[in-house]
């Protein structure tokens, strides 16, 4: 469980960032722990998730884990999400009647990818956007051209459904330690402007 650390010691809110990892990662692989590092560093309260089964996901199990581990969103809270953990923040968030920060998703889908079917109940109902819209007021989706996971085309139409801010960049691949991506300077860059 999530510890209550929404105040520092001069009482002024915390704002805390939750990282939700994609299929068969975990909190320790690809950019995660150097992003934590960075955020904590600017004083920001960082939970990476290690959410269960990576390996056989399921969509419930993940909403569950959600539920039990982030009390209490509110607007100082930024969610970011990576291939999976994308939609699953987006599912989670969708069921949250309270506005949070600011969403992004790095190489996200919404639609079930023909390479990768066995994750297609996580896609198989889509989110409420008009309400997501309406209580995410800063929004990001980010993708690398030559993803080899995520055809970034997926990512493109998930930016267009939540109408969020939509960066395209090169050479990162699907964003992970395979390809050599260990830090990811343009999400930080993002936090930082929405922390303005």
């Amino acid at each position: 469980m999530l510890t209550s650390v929404n105040f520092r010691t001069d009482g002024i809110m915390q704002k805390r960032v939750f990282i939700t990892h994609g299929y068969t990662a975990n909190s320790q692989k690809h950019w995660f722990p150097w992003l934590k590092v960075r955020l904590e560093n600017e004083g920001f309260s960082v939970k990476v998730f290690d959410m269960p089964n990576a390996d056989k996901p399921n969509p419930a199990i993940w909403l569950a884990h959600h539920r039990a581990n982030i009390p209490n969103v509110s607007p100082q809270d930024i969610f970011i999400g990576h291939s999976l953990g994308c939609i699953a923040t987006l599912r989670f968030l969708a069921q949250q009647n309270r506005s949070v920060g600011g969403l992004i998703l790095v190489a996200g889908f919404d639609q079930a990818l023909p390479n990768l079917p066995e994750l297609n109940d996580f896609t198989a109902q889509q989110p409420d956007y008009a309400a997501l819209i309406r209580r995410i007021p800063q929004r990001t989706v980010i993708a690398s051209l030559d993803d080899n996971v995520v055809n970034p085309a997926f990512s493109e139409q998930l930016a267009a459904n939540l109408q969020a801010k939509y960066i395209t960049t090169q050479g990162y691949k699907h964003f992970t330690e395979h390809y050599g991506v260990t830090q990811l300077p343009l999400v930080y860059d993002e936090i930082m402007t929405f922390a303005r």
